[in-house]
């Protein structure tokens, strides 16, 4: 059973010449291989490259850990509500 789009493509091509058709496909072959091999490069990390950026994301992390006293920006304008 075709879904309508294969269905539509399939009358699409039809219509085009023998030249045109192996265009097309062509085209369309090599934007699966493109697609496949960017999915193969993603799935290649290793190990120790895992652990080098899981290090990285927690030394990241840790920065943002609250620690020390509270800070304050608003000593910069403290001079509008003091008194004299």
């Amino acid at each position: 059973m075709s879904t309508p789009w294969v269905e539509r493509v399939q009358v699409v091509l039809a219509k085009l010449d023998a030249c045109a058709q192996a265009e097309v496909l062509d085209s369309a072959e090599f934007l699966v291989q493109k697609r496949t091999r960017a999915s193969e490069k993603a799935d290649e990390l290793s190990e120790e490259e895992h652990a080098r950026v899981i290090a990285a994301l927690d030394a990241v992390a840790a920065l943002s850990k609250e620690s020390g006293p509270p800070v304050s920006n608003r000593d910069h304008d403290s001079h509008l509500t003091s008194t004299p």
